[in-house]
């Protein structure tokens, strides 16, 4: 049995971490998608502890069965582990995926942000260039390659360290006079004093650091800085001046901010509220075929839907921000039957590049011939369905981009 109450005192989850492994195919089947659901959503509700735990009982779970989809479950510990900090068992989590399926992109995905963690980056570059060839359209992958190469190219061109610097002693001698001598001091008072200095040092004036002598012949502190003639005629009149009459002032329009930020510094706009209603709107009442008299999927309403949006500007460049989570109903109609099944947006947001993580619910999936093809078509990014929700999340981000 899984040890939840020495992770997870308390848990609100100990009607899945607790309990024996059931022996019935189906339940055994219902126990891990419920346990990936959760950690799915643990994980994107930054409650790290509850998704390394969730997945760590789909894996004890899932040996039992055909291991089908184990290595989902290695990779996605993984995430959660090393945004944890333990990354040296976030490795080991990419490792096991790799070896499960090599032929999963993610998991390589996975393994290189291990290996940034720890300053591995050729490693992390190579992982990601297995990620690169069996995934080439995935966004995230090449944003990563790049920024990794850029991470290398630093470490390589670090510069040596500085040689240290030269000193001189320098040897203050008494000044001879004419004067009668004054009475001879003990010889350790009288001894020549020396000190060690930077040859960097300032001149010195007479004895006494910190002060420098002018053109003219005056004698001042090192940092007074007082502008020359010939300076101030270079410059100008530079005195800020009263004005007269405030409405002849003429206010440039900064590029991408507001009249009065003419520093171009930081400015924000709120658009969670234009944001939700348009995705409310483009992603419900999309239909697509199943295939070739398979019948139709659609999608419904929207629910639980969270996060916001926000334009920035700083120095005068755009930033468009979103984050957002949701579900939308769906069904597949085939002839008079209708299946009902969700999708799960654990992850919209303007990072990710379109490749948004999602999750398909369909509870009929194991009954039913309906809910199996209902739950492919969810769940799979290439589908006609999928294709066209993909195509109206790329005009949310198109018009988005408008403002």
């Amino acid at each position: 049995m899984f040890g939840g109450d020495d992770v997870l005192p308390f848990s609100r989850h100990s009607d899945v971490l607790h309990g024996p492994i059931p022996t019935d195919i189906r339940e055994l089947e219902k126990l891990v998608a419920e346990l990936k659901r959760r950690g799915n959503a643990a994980f994107q509700q930054k409650a790290l502890e509850e998704a390394e735990a969730l997945y760590t009982r789909a894996i004890a779970v899932n040996e039992s069965n055909t291991q089908q989809n184990q290595h989902i479950f290695f990779a996605n510990r993984s995430a959660a582990r090393c945004s944890m900090g333990k990354i040296a068992q976030a490795l080991q989590d990419t490792e096991d995926c790799i070896a499960l399926d090599e032929r999963y992109s993610k998991g390589f995905f996975r393994k290189a942000q291990a290996l940034v963690k720890l300053g591995r980056f050729k490693e992390a570059l190579a992982a990601l260039d297995i990620a690169k060839e069996l995934e080439p359209s995935n966004k995230s992958v090449v944003t990563m390659y790049s920024k990794v190469q850029d991470m290398a190219k630093k470490e390589t061109e670090k510069p040596a360290a500085p040689a240290p610097k030269k000193v001189v002693t320098r040897v203050e001698v008494p000044q001879t006079s004419s004067a009668p001598a004054a009475p001879t001091k003990p010889a350790a008072a009288t001894a020549t004093n020396s000190k060690v200095v930077d040859e960097d040092d300032a001149e010195i004036v007479g004895h006494v650091r910190g002060y420098k002598k002018l053109a003219d012949g005056r004698v001042t502190t090192f940092f007074n800085n007082e502008l020359t003639e010939e300076a101030k005629q270079l410059i100008g009149d530079i005195a800020p001046k009263k004005v007269e009459d405030p409405n002849k002032v003429q206010i440039k329009s900064v590029n991408g901010g507001s009249a009065w930020n003419q520093g171009n510094t930081f400015e924000e706009k709120d658009m969670t509220s234009w944001a939700k209603g348009k995705l409310e709107k483009i992603v419900s009442g999309i239909s697509a075929p199943l295939g070739a008299g398979e019948g139709v999927v659609s999608s419904k309403e929207v629910s639980n839907l969270e996060g916001d949006a926000s334009i920035a500007v700083v120095r005068g460049a755009k930033r468009y921000i979103f984050d957002f989570t949701f579900t939308l109903a769906c069904t597949l109609q085939q002839g008079d039957n209708t299946v009902a099944g969700e999708l799960k947006f654990l992850d919209l947001s303007s990072d990710c590049g379109g490749d948004y993580d999602v999750e398909a619910v369909v509870p009929s999936r194991y009954q039913s011939e309906g809910g199996k093809a209902l739950h492919a078509a969810l769940n799979s990014s290439s589908s006609p369905f999928r294709k066209a929700l993909a195509i109206q999340l790329a005009s949310f981000v198109e018009e988005y981009h408008t403002f």
